[in-house]
């Protein structure tokens, strides 16, 4: 079962890899419309600074909902180590 020492190590791995979500989300969401702009023949491609906009709603979408995910997460993980316990 879960000990009460991993759920720190268990919280941190979840939030480093949501931060990383989110940083990767932001890239994609920039870097993909430009991407797709570059196979059209014909076709001027715009700044890349185009799509910054569509990148950040991106972003901060994906970053509100990794909160509730982070929160969620943690009460989880408190509430089965309470539990452990109490049946012990």
């Amino acid at each position: 079962m879960i000990q009460q020492s991993d759920i720190q190590g268990r919280l941190n791995l979840l939030r480093y890899g949501l931060v990383v979500l989110v940083v990767v989300t932001f890239f994609v969401a920039l870097l993909v419309p430009f991407g797709a702009f570059r196979n059209i023949e014909g076709v001027v491609l715009p700044p890349i600074t185009e799509f910054i906009d569509e990148a950040l709603i991106a972003t901060v979408i994906v970053a509100i909902l990794s909160v509730p995910i982070y929160i969620g997460y943690s009460k989880f993980l408190h509430q089965t180590v309470t539990e452990k316990n109490k049946t012990d």
